[in-house]
């Protein structure tokens, strides 16, 4: 059976909206966040922030820091990131037999029972990140700055017939964000600045679903208990959504030989307008057509006072995006080293719950009561040459994921980033250098016991997830 080319239910498939937009890979700091910064920041693991001198990726990670900057620059840089995501363990439907593929006799209404046995394979993705800054100085106190970023971006893509299929298949999303920032100077060591983002997400999600499990789980229907995985089913949800946020900072020279920064990236209010299409087997597409009692369909019956539409329909939920806060701090020892330390906090506790909706009724509200996370960084510059400079970092990320609502789609940890990188000046062309940076990220085996909502399935998993990073990040810089 080609779940592909098959048709499925309304509010299944709602559900899947928000998962789109909480999956993690390996490339993220912590859930769905990506790192703003280009190689050199890749280099130093991120320690420092934007504080080193002439770094133009200020423009939106700390705008203060714009007002040190003598001179225009641009900069471009492009992200390699390879990222392995594997699950290992079990998965039951709802009435706690191992996943199955199972088909109806329509005669005697029992079933044949085959289990399933793919663990999933890869589940990762490999990404191409651009990102580009330029910061231009108005006159000696005031600077401006533009950037292009993509503050989150992730896909992970399963088997179709892995154990968890009614957890997650396909995921992918892309968000772009524009920037405008101003800096202001007050003196010689301090300033001020603040931007505007603003920013376009879209991607698309799909997962398989057992229609009659979650029929029989409905406390409206009566207690009918169907087998399991009589029917196939995919469900796929695309995407769209513009939005605006801004972010704040400021910066202090104490001394010769030390940069202080605060930065503050606000909450993003982020409601998603989406269209659902459905892909079921004729057993699953027949239960959502096909009137049973009173003119009502089994799905009608099972989930009372909903319109559901097996040909799809507009769906929205809201996501907004956590607001950060980092303090870096830059030490020059002497004119060729350099030590950046950094730390980042963010609010993830705001995001509690995902709930859905589709003509103003609430379909599914699936809890995921993150934590606040915490991410600490420590990278150092060290010039051998006028022309090269070679750097090194390391950084842990804190996950805000409990491991009472962890699911495939974003199987987070703990990690840990180890990276290395250079900087060149080419004299040939006089302002043109180039960086370039290796990151590896360690990610915590983290387990994976969690259970679907009733209106998904029921199904549950116990295992675990292993993952595992690694970006190459090379940048191209103009100073003019």
């Amino acid at each position: 059976m080609n779940n592909k080319k098959q048709q499925v239910h309304a509010s299944f498939s709602l559900a899947l909206l928000g998962g789109l937009m909480i999956v993690s890979g390996a490339v993220q700091a912590g859930a769905f966040m990506t790192p703003t910064t280009n190689a050199a920041g890749w280099g130093r693991a991120f320690g420092g922030g934007s504080l080193f001198k002439n770094d133009p990726s200020a423009a939106y990670n700390n705008p203060a820091a714009m007002a040190f900057i003598d001179k225009s620059i641009s900069q471009f840089t492009l992200n390699y990131a390879n990222i392995d995501i594997k699950y290992k363990g079990n998965a039951y439907d709802y009435s706690g037999r191992p996943t199955a593929a199972t088909t109806l006799d329509p005669d005697t209404f029992e079933s044949t029972y085959n289990t399933r046995t793919s663990n999933g394979g890869q589940a990762g993705f490999e990404a191409w990140v651009p990102t580009g800054f330029m910061v231009m100085p108005i006159n000696d106190r005031l600077s401006f700055g533009l950037s292009q970023v993509v503050p989150m971006g992730a896909r992970t893509s399963y088997d179709d017939d892995w154990k968890g299929r009614d957890f997650a298949v396909d995921t992918k999303i892309e968000t772009v964000g524009l920037t405008g920032s101003l800096s202001f100077k007050v003196n010689d060591q301090f300033s001020i600045g603040a931007g505007a983002i603003l920013q376009h997400t879209s991607g698309f999600v799909s997962q398989n679903v057992d229609l009659y499990a979650a029929a029989s789980q409905s406390p409206d229907f009566g207690g009918v208990e169907f087998p399991a995985g009589l029917g196939g089913a995919l469900m796929r949800v695309k995407v769209d959504n513009t939005s605006l946020g801004w972010f704040a900072g400021i910066a202090w020279k104490p001394t010769d030989h030390d940069t202080l920064g605060l930065n503050y990236h606000a909450k993003i209010k982020n409601k998603l307008e989406g269209k659902y299409n459905m892909y079921a087997d004729p057993q699953s597409r027949l239960i959502m057509t096909t009137p049973v009692v009173d003119g009502k369909t089994l799905v009608e019956l099972a989930y009372p006072g909903l319109h559901l539409y097996p040909d799809g329909a507009n769906a929205s939920t809201r996501l907004d995006i956590p607001a950060t806060a980092s303090f870096d701090w830059v030490h020059q020892f002497s004119e060729r080293w350099g030590v950046g330390f950094s730390a980042t906090w963010t609010d993830w506790s705001s995001f509690k719950a995902l709930t859905l909706k589709s003509e103003g009724s609430t379909i599914v509200s699936i809890p995921y009561r993150y934590k606040d996370a915490w991410q600490y960084s420590l990278g150092t510059d060290y010039k051998l040459t006028d022309d090269l400079t070679v750097r090194t970092g390391v950084s842990f990320d804190q996950t805000p994921t409990p491991d009472a609502t962890r699911d495939p789609r974003i199987p987070d940890g703990d990690r840990t980033f180890v990276s290395l990188g250079f900087g060149y000046k080419i004299r040939a062309v006089p302002g043109l250098s180039v960086d370039g940076a290796y990151s590896h990220q360690f990610v915590e085996t983290v387990k994976l016991r969690t259970e679907n909502v009733n209106r998904l399935g029921g199904a549950t998993l116990d295992g675990k997830s292993e993952a595992r990073g690694d970006v190459v990040s090379l940048s191209a810089t103009y100073e003019f």
